[in-house]
């Protein structure tokens, strides 16, 4: 009898994405497993983009949240790694959407950005993310012209002072990016993983 041989493609990255995007609101001991986003049908939508700048073994990905309020409901929209970015999907427009740049080592530590914005529909969005010495950044940025990207005007960083900060009213007098902050976070340890297979093909 042969021995069954599976595929060791990124082997370590299921577990830790899983971990590391539920690591603010799992339970000790609980399992816990994150289900992948699927994009909306039958409303209008826009276009979701991922890169990172990151090193051979480390991954990313853009998680998504069914409940952009309370950053809850996080949902796998894609991951990739320093060779292979994540495929484009599709986000709710019109609403208050919540996401997170999530950058992982192979020792598992990670580290999130978490913005929340109101996509347009039609436009394009992408979420470019580095990790930079202890640390990661990541910036949110209206991509609709590729030749003349810029800041979306409506991001909010939700994860600083907290897992979940509260969503801000933007003043209509306020200038575009008067509410965003800077985009910094930094490593954490890893922690227990749990199964999220397939993420980056092979």
């Amino acid at each position: 009898m042969k021995p069954v041989v599976r595929r060791r493609t990124a082997s370590w990255l299921s577990p830790a994405i899983a971990a590391a995007s539920l690591l603010a609101c799992a339970t000790p001991g609980a399992p816990v497993k994150t289900e992948p986003y699927v994009a909306p049908v039958g409303v209008a939508t826009a276009r979701l983009l991922s890169r990172g700048s990151v090193a051979a073994g480390d991954v990313y990905g853009v998680i998504v949240f069914d409940d952009a309020a309370n950053c809850s409901g996080p949902r796998v929209a894609g991951a990739g790694n320093a060779t292979r970015p994540p495929k484009a999907t599709e986000i709710a427009a019109g609403r208050t959407a919540t996401i997170d740049f999530l950058a992982i080592r192979p020792d598992k530590s990670s580290c999130r950005v978490r913005w929340s914005f109101t996509p347009v529909a039609g436009k394009t969005y992408l979420v470019a993310g580095a990790i930079a010495g202890s640390g990661c950044n990541a910036r949110l940025l209206d991509a609709t012209d590729p030749d003349n990207m810029r800041g979306e005007r409506t991001a909010q960083r939700r994860n600083v002072g907290g897992a979940c900060s509260a969503l801000v009213a933007r003043p209509a007098s306020a200038p575009a990016g008067a509410i965003e902050q800077s985009g910094e976070a930094v490593l954490l340890p890893g922690a227990r993983a749990d199964d999220l297979q397939g993420l980056i093909p092979p």
